[in-house]
């Protein structure tokens, strides 16, 4: 299978990542980015629970530039996949719904995440409590979208 890069006249608007990278395995690096994130998320926000990670600056950093991964490839990802499904977006199913909020979830996660980084999750609680009920909820959305019918 040949995967041809597709240039249109509104590049930005029409352009596809799909057209230069397989989409099984760019769904399956979202996924895997998304797990990845939600285990690390919760071995830092709860230090207690893993006293072998206490104070493991690994976690905090492999966190962090996973994280980096994730600002950029999720957007485009979730752009294309919303392009792509277009047609199937105008019924209202579970995996249609679990979708739309993953979406909003993700982004809400890009945007609790960014003023973490810069600020530390110490002087924002707010900010910290946002983005761990984010992941929580991301995580469902990822079980129901799995087991939703397409």
């Amino acid at each position: 299978m040949s995967y041809h890069l597709v240039v249109h006249t509104v590049p930005f608007l029409e352009f596809s990542i799909y057209s230069i990278i397989n989409p099984n395995s760019l769904r399956k690096l979202v996924v895997l980015s998304c797990v990845f994130l939600i285990l690390s998320g919760i071995l830092l926000a709860y230090p207690g629970l893993f006293p072998w990670a206490e104070e493991s600056s690994a976690a905090t950093l492999m966190h962090i530039w996973v994280g980096f991964f994730f600002l950029v490839i999720f957007p485009m990802y979730a752009w294309d996949h919303i392009r792509g499904h277009a047609d199937r977006l105008r019924e209202l199913t579970w995996a249609t719904a679990s979708g739309f909020i993953q979406f909003f979830t993700g982004m809400g996660l890009i945007l609790s995440g960014i003023p973490l980084l810069l600020y530390g999750a110490e002087a924002l609680d707010l900010q910290r409590e946002i983005h761990l009920g984010l992941t929580f909820v991301l995580a469902g959305t990822l079980i129901l979208h799995k087991l939703s019918k397409k």
